[in-house]
């Protein structure tokens, strides 16, 4: 198997090469796996070959400028006499669908959606291409049900709001709480909401009802506890039938719980002295309570979830059974910082 290797590092591992080979590339951004670069012409086809020697699984496409332009994520870049500039970009199959103006939204969703929309592509677009642009704003928002005269005043609206962004102060000292309110018409909506709630510091956003989580059920169901891995766990000693015992044995195991479970019953059974659990049950002829075994903490991490297990047994000290040489190198300073997960 061959090792995780991360694009980033790809990319700057074939930087390096290609600096080596006294080859620049002038500018590089990356998102995501698009990754946007400015080389020379007669570099490409190099640059290429470079970036796929890196690693096998990860290898790159290439698109190149038509008629001097190229897409990128939401913008098309332009060179036009040595400069750059970019234009609001979509693809041809895009579905141009946002909330419909008839649908059971409260008009400030449906509104801000639209100015945002608005907003974005006025942003990516270079003076240049604001008129077609506007045309283009216009058919998709009526395409979504929207009034002309409603488009109208939204596009100004998302004009004005572009402009005046820049002199917005913000208070840092306000402390405001925020909240989501569902939408009922006539009784949640901003007018009546606005008579009820009086502090200015209070802000609602509107929320759908019907979300996809109410829509469907669960396709899985709870894991039990006896199948989680990479658990820290607590069992509890019964004690016998004329003695009661308050002990309990913390462990650890990266594997099933219910696995580790079946073997401290095997220890049990057979008597054996493996862990600290299984000497004390056979030392005593106690019995252990695996059916109500508890999940401390769930950790991947196996040097986390180690430290944890001491830090739960430095927790409970007192009633521990397990080996001091569990706790040696925990100090007990820490195990206040962490709680039973019931």
């Amino acid at each position: 198997m061959e090792p995780f290797t991360s694009k980033y590092k790809i990319i700057d591992d074939s930087i390096i090469e290609l600096r080596n080979k006294d080859i620049c590339i002038k500018y590089i951004t990356k998102y995501v796996d698009d990754i946007f670069a400015i080389v020379k012409t007669k570099d490409v086809e190099e640059i290429l070959k470079i970036f796929n020697q890196q690693h096998t699984k990860v290898q790159f496409t290439l698109e190149k400028e038509i008629d001097n332009k190229i897409a990128f994520l939401d913008i098309e870049i332009h060179k036009s006499e040595n400069k750059l500039k970019t234009n609001w970009y979509t693809n041809s199959v895009a579905s141009s669908r946002m909330i419909n103006f008839n649908s059971n939204y409260p008009w400030a969703l449906k509104k801000n959606t639209a100015i945002n929309f608005i907003t974005k592509v006025y942003s990516l677009s270079d003076p240049e291409f604001i008129e077609d642009n506007r045309a283009k704003i216009k058919n998709i928002v009526f395409k979504n049900a929207y009034p002309s005269g409603v488009i109208e005043t939204l596009i100004t609206t998302a004009i004005n709001k572009m402009k005046c962004n820049n002199n917005i102060t913000i208070n840092k000292n306000n402390t405001k709480t925020y909240t989501g309110v569902a939408y009922i018409p006539n009784l949640t909506d901003n007018k009546t909401l606005g008579k009820i709630i009086k502090n200015n510091n209070i802000c609602y956003a509107h929320k759908p009802h019907n979300t996809i989580r109410n829509i469907y059920t669960k396709s899985k169901g709870k894991i039990n506890n006896e199948q989680l891995h990479n658990v820290v766990y607590e069992i509890s000693c019964k004690g016998n039938e004329g003695e009661s015992c308050n002990k309990i044995y913390i462990g650890t195991t990266k594997r099933a719980l219910g696995t580790r479970i079946n073997e401290h019953k095997l220890d049990a059974k057979n008597k054996k002295n493996t862990t600290a659990l299984a000497q004390h049950l056979a030392t005593n002829n106690h019995t252990a309570d695996f059916a109500n075994a508890r999940i401390l903490d769930v950790e991947n991490r196996t040097r986390k979830r180690m430290t944890l297990e001491g830090l739960r047994i430095q927790q409970n000290i007192c009633k521990a059974m397990n080996y001091k040489e569990d706790v040696d190198n925990i100090s007990c300073a820490y195990a206040t910082a962490i709680t039973h997960n019931v």
